[in-house]
């Protein structure tokens, strides 16, 4: 019995040690406005493709990125990685990288990514993109 209760209370430590923040609460805000992006290349693979885009994101000023996909075997799903560098206006360069899992419904591609930044910061991003019109928007939502 009291290695249960033992148990039981490290179990609760552990997940209050682990929580993301004090209220234990994620809100994925957005980071700043949808940023519609222009496709500048696609590249496709027998088993995905390459799409690689820029436009501008707000504090990451002009982003270039590059999502990588791999579609699994039944070509409606897969995962994504994602590469992004930002030129801001005072000179310094943003970078990020991420993975994360796509869909696919139709011609219509939604990407969710979860992004690393060199700046600290940490983003969950949602990536649309529509094969048939080429539009194609990135939106960011706060982590961290």
């Amino acid at each position: 019995m009291r290695y249960l209760i033992s148990a039981l209370c490290a179990l609760c430590l552990a997940g209050s040690a682990i929580a993301d923040t004090a209220d234990n609460n994620l809100s994925f805000a957005p980071r700043q406005d949808s940023a519609p992006m222009t496709v500048t290349s696609i590249n496709l693979t027998k088993g995905g493709g390459i799409i690689t885009a820029t436009g501008e994101m707000g504090k990451y000023g002009r982003v270039y990125t590059t999502y990588t996909l791999t579609a699994d075997p039944d070509g409606m799903q897969g995962t994504v990685l994602g590469e992004g560098r930002g030129a801001l206006q005072d000179g310094t360069l943003a970078s990020g990288s991420g993975s994360g899992a796509y869909y696919r419904e139709g011609t219509k591609f939604t990407m969710h990514i979860f992004f690393k930044i060199n700046d600290g910061t940490q983003n969950l991003d949602r990536v649309t993109f529509d094969a048939a019109t080429g539009e194609l928007t990135h939106d960011a939502y706060i982590v961290k």
